[in-house]
């Protein structure tokens, strides 16, 4: 009993001391957490001061005037409807930043990101989205950035404010500004119900439908391992319907109910798929289709007559114009030229696992993976889908130090299918530091211009002048507001933005493809 005793005592006398150091710690976390709350504030002035002194080099007009009120908003977080304040000046501030912020916004879409997306080591997508929410939180909600600047809310929660404000037109940060720093909640769960609450009150539900429909997309996304995640935007009803469909279809075959889904007479249903695989086999076995709006090819010369006012019966005329109007069904097509050159992917086996001369050892560490478009997949599932059938094969050849595809070339300005191939593989994503758009749809750009009079002196069409450009950057340079050069030696890519500003970039190392040269290396010196 004496032993239990002091074993009590002094576990007592330990949550005394641990509750004293835990006191301590949490004391040093939140001065920490403030401080670091005012470095992320002031990044986000850094930031929005970049964007503004961008936007003044890259437009082609004088916006100093424009940019310098601008600034004076963001730097004057005044709180609007205080108690003290003038009526007319609460509603002509309104309007300075209502009508701030809309500049702000049709600019970040015809500011060059890619000096910013360089300096924080992001995407200019990434970028765009940033400067965005800056633009939303320290110009449209002041009194808000009042209350993160003083201490009063954390970052992390005027950070979510912020992005919310993005979703909303500019008429409505004003009553959103105000209606933020009216929430009296303890937790960040209950300030995000909140927030969607007093959006709820501000955006109209004819404002909201409109914007759910006009913002209805589909997202993909791949992880690790093969996994690849789908994810569609839209109008509930739409979505409720759709897996109605996929689940009804499920449903079906899991009770065996074969004649609606057309299975003949004679033949059972013994399918041992679960109700989740059998959906997602029917949504991604599916064929695309929809309908379109469609112009009757002489609606021309009916919209001339009706321009004539002399004798024409308007409402005759009117209806003629409708007429020409009309939804048309469409059909994804099944014919394999259009899939080749629309709906293609992009499949790279290892060598070694395409011949399936693999060890059959489960943990060896050199099986290596194949991929799809860029990411990986085992290389049984790669090796299945180079044997569909549906499948051209090219032989890629890649330097085994770092995995990138090797050079080869051609004589011509057509860029050869292997050659597109081997140049997608290689810089896998648009070429310019800081997109992150695929290389699988971009444009494949000459970087010294072909010569169509003269191919001799003129650059090639190799391997070494080609890379992908999406199409916006590729217009850029087309333009010449971006310039760029390749060295010989190295391989590298010099980009010259606006401004005058350089950034290097060189393809991305492949670790699937060292692991590759790796397991070659390895079988010709057993």
């Amino acid at each position: 009993m004496l032993v239990e005793e002091q074993v009590i005592t002094s576990r007592r006398n330990d949550a005394v001391v641990d509750t004293s150091d835990f006191a301590d710690c949490l004391y040093r976390l939140r001065s920490t957490n403030r401080d670091i709350d005012d470095r992320r504030m002031a990044g986000l002035g850094f930031l929005f001061d970049a964007f503004l002194a961008r936007t003044a080099s890259d437009s082609p007009e004088d916006v100093s005037l424009q940019v310098d009120a601008v600034r004076e908003l963001a730097a004057d977080p005044r709180a609007l409807g205080r108690p003290d304040r003038d009526g007319t000046d609460f509603k002509n501030e309104a309007e300075q930043r209502r009508n701030a912020y809309a500049w702000l916004v049709e600019r970040t879409a015809s500011t060059s990101l890619m000096h910013m997306a360089d300096a924080l080591d992001t995407t200019v997508k990434q970028v765009r989205s940033r400067v965005q929410v800056a633009a939303a939180g320290l110009v449209g909600l002041p009194a808000f950035t009042s209350q993160v600047r003083a201490g009063v809310i954390g970052y992390d929660r005027y950070l979510h404010g912020a992005r919310r404000a993005t979703t909303l037109e500019p008429e409505h940060l004003a009553d959103f500004d105000a209606g933020l720093v009216r929430i009296r909640v303890s937790d960040m769960t209950a300030f995000k119900r909140a927030v969607t609450q007093l959006i709820a009150t501000l955006v109209t539900r004819e404002e909201r439908t409109k914007q759910v429909r006009d913002r209805r997309t589909v997202e993909t996304y791949y992880e690790p391992h093969g996994l690849g995640i789908l994810i569609a935007r839209g109008p509930s009803h739409q979505i409720a319907l759709l897996e109605a469909r996929l689940a009804g279809m499920a449903r079906s075959v899991i009770k065996g109910l074969g004649a609606p889904l057309g299975v003949p007479e004679g033949r059972e249903i013994v399918d041992e798929r679960g109700m989740g695989e059998l959906m997602f086999d029917f949504l991604t076995g599916s064929q695309p289709a929809g309908t379109l709006t469609t112009q009757s090819t002489d609606s021309d010369s009916t919209i001339v007559e009706a321009a004539n006012p002399a004798g024409i019966d308007v409402d005759a005329t009117a209806e003629k114009i409708a007429e020409t109007l009309a939804e048309t069904g469409v059909r994804c097509p099944v014919d394999s030229e259009w899939l080749k050159r629309q709906a293609r992917i992009t499949i790279t086996v290892p060598a070694l696992a395409l011949l399936d001369k693999n060890t059959d050892k489960e943990d060896d560490a050199a099986r290596v993976p194949g991929m799809v478009n860029g990411h990986p997949i085992s290389p049984e599932t790669a090796r299945q889908l180079t044997g569909t059938g549906h499948s051209t094969v090219y032989r890629i050849l890649t330097d085994p130090t770092d995995g990138t595809v090797l050079d080869h070339a051609a004589k011509t300005y057509t860029i050869p299918e292997k050659m597109r191939i081997a140049l997608v593989e290689k810089w896998q994503f648009c070429t310019l530091p800081g997109c992150d758009r695929s290389a699988v749809k971009a444009e494949l750009d000459h970087i010294e211009p072909f010569n169509h009079e003269n191919p001799k002196d003129g650059g090639p069409t190799s391997m070494g002048n080609l890379h992908p450009l999406c199409r916006e950057h590729h217009q850029m340079k087309t333009e010449d507001r971006l310039r760029v050069r390749r060295n010989p030696d190295t391989g590298m890519l010099t980009w010259t933005l606006p401004g005058g500003h350089q950034l290097q970039a060189r393809p991305p190392t492949n670790p699937i493809g060292q692991a590759h040269a790796q397991q070659l290396l390895n079988l010709t010196t057993d």
